[in-house]
């Protein structure tokens, strides 16, 4: 299942690698990709993806804010 969000905050190269880097490691989560430009992000999941410990993994890197809208 793929869901596109935003996430705002992202603003470079290194915003993109340290999202999708952080992703890797959220169990239900097969790959995401960053416009760092825009903050769309989509991410290819499992139905069972736990959002509220993406949104804390993601807003705990300090300067982002993950807007969801499923």
């Amino acid at each position: 299942m793929k869901t596109k969000v935003i996430i705002k905050g992202t603003h470079c190269a290194s915003c993109k690698m340290l999202i999708e880097d952080v992703c890797k490691d959220i169990e239900g989560i097969n790959s995401c990709n960053v416009n760092f430009q825009t903050g769309e992000t989509e991410i290819d999941h499992a139905n069972n993806l736990d959002w509220q410990k993406l949104k804390q993994e993601i807003e705990s890197l300090g300067q982002y804010k993950l807007e969801i809208n499923n």
